[in-house]
C-alpha cells in the first residue's frame, strides 16, 4: 500500500488538529503539552509551527502566535535597547521562565522575523504588520549576532552555522544591511556534522553547491536504516533516536533541489511514526544510536516528549511543499 497517497490528507488534518488543540489561549504554542520540561513556548519552535499553520491556511493560529511574540518583544523594548539578552522560551503568559536552561539563543528570533515576513507575503498583509516588534528584533540581532549562544539543541555554546543561517534569513527578509555580513560568517567546513545544518540551504544562507558535501554526509552518517534522520552522531539524549524534525528538514531540502521521490519517502516515514493518535514525538526509538542511554533518561524525565508540536509542524511544511510539485 502506498501510505503516502492513502494517508496524507489524514496526516495533515491530524497534525493541524494537534497544534490547534494545544495552542494556548494567549497564542503561545507549547513545545510539548505532555512533557513537563517542555511546557513553555520556544520562539524557535513557535516560528516553525506558525509558519506551517500559515502555509496550510490556518491564518488565525499563526497570527495569534505572532501577536503573542510581538507583545512580549515590545514589553521588553527598554531591555533590548539597553543591550540585554532575551530568553529562548517563555511562559504562556509571556513571562521569563525560571532558571538558566539554554536561555540565550538567537536562532528563534531570526526565524521569527522570517516567518512573520512569509506570513505577510502569503496573505498580502500590510507590510508594517508588527513593525515595532520586528524593528526591535532586527536591532537585537544586529547587536548580538556575533556573540556565542546555545545551538538549536541547547547543548553547545558558540557561534553556530545553523544559528547564523536563521539570523541571516530574518534580517534578509527585512532587507537589513547586516544580513550579508552574517551570511558571510557561515563556514560549513568548520562545523560538526549536525542535521540542523540543513537549514543553511533551506534559508538560502549557503549556496546549494556548497551544501552538497554536508547533505551527502548527513545521508551517509546521520540517516537510519528506515530513513529517519538523527541529530548528530554523538547524540545520547534518550538513546539518540531519529527525529521527525530533522527528517522533515531533509525532505524539505530534497524538494528544494528537485529530488521529489526522496522527499516523498521522508514524508512517508513521518506519517508512519504518527500511529493512530496522529501524534508525532520528539524522537523515535526504533534505531537508536546509543540505546544504552535510553533507560537513564526515561528514569529521569519519563518517556520522550509526545506530541512535539515542532514535529507536527515539519510534517505540515513538508506536505505543503510537496503539494506544489
Amino acid at each position: 500500500m502506498d501510505i503516502l497517497s492513502e494517508q496524507i490528507d489524514w496526516a495533515i488534518e491530524k497534525s493541524a488538529a494537534v497544534i490547534s488543540r494545544y495552542q494556548h489561549k494567549s497564542g503561545a504554542y507549547p513545545a510539548s503539552p505532555n512533557f513537563d520540561m517542555y511546557n513553555y513556548s520556544w520562539i524557535r519552535d513557535g516560528a516553525f509551527i506558525a509558519d506551517a499553520m500559515s502555509r496550510i491556511g490556518k491564518y488565525e493560529s499563526a497570527d495569534n502566535f505572532f501577536e503573542w511574540c510581538s507583545n512580549l518583544i515590545v514589553a521588553r523594548r527598554d531591555a533590548i535597547l539597553a543591550g540585554e539578552k532575551l530568553n529562548a522560551r517563555y511562559t504562556f503568559d509571556g513571562q521569563d521562565p525560571p532558571g538558566e536552561w539554554g536561555s540565550f539563543q538567537l536562532d528563534g528570533y531570526g526565524l521569527l522575523l522570517w516567518a512573520i515576513k512569509q506570513h505577510i507575503k502569503r496573505y498580502d498583509l500590510n507590510d508594517n504588520l508588527y513593525a515595532e516588534a520586528t524593528g526591535l528584533i532586527q536591532h537585537y540581532l544586529n547587536v548580538h549576532w556575533q556573540e556565542p549562544c546555545f545551538d538549536w539543541w541547547e547543548e553547545r555554546e558558540g557561534v553556530h552555522a545553523a544559528t547564523l543561517a536563521c539570523i541571516y534569513a530574518g534580517l534578509a527578509a527585512y532587507d537589513h544591511p547586516s544580513a550579508n555580513t552574517v551570511k558571510a560568517a557561515i563556514d560549513l567546513p568548520k562545523e560538526r556534522l549536525d542535521a540542523s545544518l540543513i537549514i543553511c540551504g533551506l534559508l538560502d544562507a549557503v549556496d546549494l553547491s556548497a551544501m552538497e558535501k554536508t547533505i551527502k554526509d548527513i545521508e551517509t552518517n546521520l540517516t537510519g536504516p528506515d530513513g529517519g534522520v538523527y541529530r548528530y552522531a554523538e547524540d545520547t539524549y534518550y538513546g539518540g533516536g531519529e527525529w521527525p524534525i530533522t527528517t522533515g528538514l531533509l525532505g524539505w531540502y530534497y524538494l528544494k533541489i528537485g529530488r521529489v521521490n526522496q522527499a516523498k519517502l521522508k514524508l512517508n516515514w513521518l506519517i508512519e511514526q504518527m500511529k493512530d493518535s496522529g501524534w508525532l514525538p520528539e524522537q523515535v526509538k526504533t534505531n537508536m544510536l546509543h540505546p544504552e542511554y535510553y533507560d537513564q533518561w526515561n528514569a529521569k524525565w519519563g518517556h520522550p516528549a509526545n506530541p512535539l508540536l515542532w514535529s507536527q509542524a515539519m510534517l505540515l511544511t513538508l506536505a505543503n511543499e510537496l503539494s506544489k510539485n
